[in-house]
């Protein structure tokens, strides 16, 4: 786990504008987190996604469906996928997290109880978490989830990143922040950062499904997902 205000002083001392011993000045901390989510908001314009672990729970209240996005009843942030889930009772019960195919199985999804199945569906921009059962008590369901780092960020934020997204946001920030700080940005520094954005590329690519379509025999299509 790491914070925004840890990322902006790594980012300091790599700029050779704080040592490892101080601690950042508020100012410039308040100033690096507008620059750090004015570059994050860009990202989404390059396809540079930055995704990044959470653990958060909410309350099972008897309805079917819960939201996660803006006003969500679930959380105020859609998640791109849910890993895990479980629910906190005497003894903590995993909930088994199913694909669209096997939530579309369940002949009648009306069905009350302790929920044992969570399918969680990441549509944009609000993505919908549906329980099997539907909760027939009140009671706090924990997820963890992986989402994309979002363009909000505040003093004291903390996210869990990968090494080598925490690396190129770090390295980002450090030429997004180098004049302000009045360090001229070297052809060096500028290498590192396209290196850094190559390999982000690389990843984000490769956790993309593609669907492609073969014309069958007798009008009959077929479709192959492809993880590349």
């Amino acid at each position: 786990m790491t914070t925004i205000n840890e990322l902006l002083t790594d980012t300091l001392i790599d700029l050779g504008r704080l040592s490892p011993a101080e601690t950042i000045d508020p100012n410039d901390l308040a100033h690096g987190i507008r620059v750090a989510n004015r570059l994050i908001g860009s990202f989404a314009t390059k396809r540079l996604l930055i995704p990044y672990t959470t653990s958060e729970s909410f309350d099972g209240d008897g309805t079917a469906s819960y939201t996660m996005g803006t006003a969500g009843t679930a959380s105020d942030t859609r998640a791109l996928r849910i890993t895990s889930a479980y629910i906190d009772g005497s003894s903590d019960n995993p909930i088994k997290i199913i694909g669209q195919e096997e939530y579309n199985g369940i002949s009648d999804k009306t069905t009350t109880g302790e929920s044992r199945y969570l399918f969680y569906d990441p549509i944009y921009p609000i993505g919908i978490i549906y329980l099997y059962p539907i909760p027939s008590a009140s009671y706090t369901i924990y997820i963890e989830s992986i989402k994309a780092l979002h363009a909000t960020l505040t003093t004291g934020d903390t996210v869990s990143l990968s090494k080598e997204y925490e690396d190129f946001l770090i390295l980002a920030l450090r030429n997004r922040l180098a004049g302000s700080f009045g360090v001229q940005v070297t052809p060096v520094m500028i290498r590192e950062l396209t290196l850094a954005e190559n390999d982000i590329r690389v990843l984000n690519s490769s956790n993309q499904t593609y669907i492609m379509e073969i014309p069958g025999v007798g009008g009959v299509g077929y479709n192959i997902e492809m993880d590349i």
